[in-house]
């Protein structure tokens, strides 16, 4: 009898900005931009910006205490004068409305200002406002350009990202080689988000790039960082034996690290280990926790599999019109064995719930 299989991460649509020259970061997802908790400069003044190193050193200490009204004082005449570095930390508060009023295209300008005067954490977060439309008008090709320049230079999130656009074709040819080559440098220097795309590509590369080993190599390297998707996408493979031998008590390892963070795909993927016994001893009551954690988060095969364990009584007491809900939230947010189920509901002649069987053997890989 088949197993159904436990949701897999897909590879992000994502852009990275750098806040610092080493520590905090961006993200561009699915044409959204995030921004940080936190904003940090440099602990290293460069030796060309020397005049300026005191008033740095304030700003770095203003900015550590969140007084971001202080720092944009200082800031404001070391940018006047053509501070690269200046320029770009003003680009992020304003960006971040930290000190200053929001404004998304005095931001663009500061980050292109800065950037042309070389600095390299500027010429990424330029790349990013060309890339993301955010502040200017999105031009893949010119953001390829910008961070082109900052990752020949060796900035770990430009390289990164570089990768992407290459990987998707923005502004760039599509080349997989040329992704796997900056999405390398950027994981070789440690950036988990590089390692987990480095991996993904791997994965499923349908060339002679394909490799389950490199793939887990590198998921590894990004989950030993807390990187919640590589931890999701490891645990998949130890479960399925791709790039390891089978494991289900690893798999279940890796699901829990990253169910215990709030990530709603593995707190499906661990509940599922748990109602099939696989890894941990079968335990419905611990499968029905995990489920309901993931259906909360609005993940369709969780409040799917949670519709289920109503619907038969497993874990939980029966209760149909709970199970008829849970199905409804899941057929609504994409799930298509849900949205059979509420097809089947609707014809009197038609047995409203699944059997067993089909729950079993459904089969469900999630993309994004």
């Amino acid at each position: 009898q088949g197993q159904r299989k436990s949701l897999l991460d897909s590879n992000p649509d994502k852009i990275m900005s750098m806040i610092s020259r080493y520590f905090l970061l961006f993200l561009l997802a699915a044409g959204l931009l995030c921004c940080p908790a936190a904003l940090s400069l440099p602990s290293l003044v460069p030796a060309a910006l020397a005049d300026d190193a005191g008033d740095l050193r304030e700003v770095q200490a203003a900015i550590n205490a969140a007084d971001y009204g202080k720092a944009v004082g200082l800031l404001k005449p070391l940018a006047d004068a053509g501070n690269a570095e200046a320029l770009y930390v003003l680009g992020r508060l304003t960006l971040d409305g930290k000190g200053v009023k929001k404004n998304e295209q005095r931001a663009a300008l500061f980050f292109r200002q800065a950037a042309e005067k070389g600095d390299i954490s500027a010429q990424n977060a330029w790349g990013t406002a060309l890339a993301s439309g955010q502040g200017v008008r999105r031009n893949y090709r010119e953001a390829a350009r910008w961070f082109r320049k900052a990752a020949e230079q060796g900035l770990a999130m430009a390289q990164y990202n570089l990768g992407y656009l290459h990987a998707y074709g923005r502004g760039v040819a599509k080349d997989e080689n040329a992704a796997i080559d900056w999405y390398s440098r950027a994981a070789n220097q440690g950036l988990a988000d590089a390692q987990y795309s480095l991996g993904w590509t791997y994965l499923n590369s349908k060339g002679e790039n394909q490799s389950d080993t490199k793939a887990v190599h590198w998921f590894e390297k990004a989950a030993e960082q807390d990187h919640v998707k590589a931890q999701n996408n490891l645990a998949f493979m130890y479960a399925e034996g791709r790039g390891y031998a089978q494991d289900p008590s690893k798999a279940v390892q890796w699901y829990t690290r990253a169910a215990e963070r709030g990530y709603a795909e593995a707190q499906y993927n661990l509940g599922f280990m748990y109602e099939q016994g696989r890894g941990v001893p079968q335990d419905y009551n611990k499968a029905v926790e995990w489920y309901r954690k993931a259906a909360e988060q609005n993940e369709p095969a969780a409040q799917y599999s949670l519709g289920l364990m109503y619907d038969q009584g497993t874990g939980v007491p029966r209760n149909l019109s709970e199970a008829t809900r849970w199905y409804r939230l899941a057929a609504k947010n994409g799930d298509p064995d849900a949205r059979a189920v509420i097809r089947a509901q609707g014809k009197p002649e038609t047995p409203a719930k699944p059997t067993p069987a089909a729950k079993q053997t459904r089969k469900k890989a999630k993309q994004q």
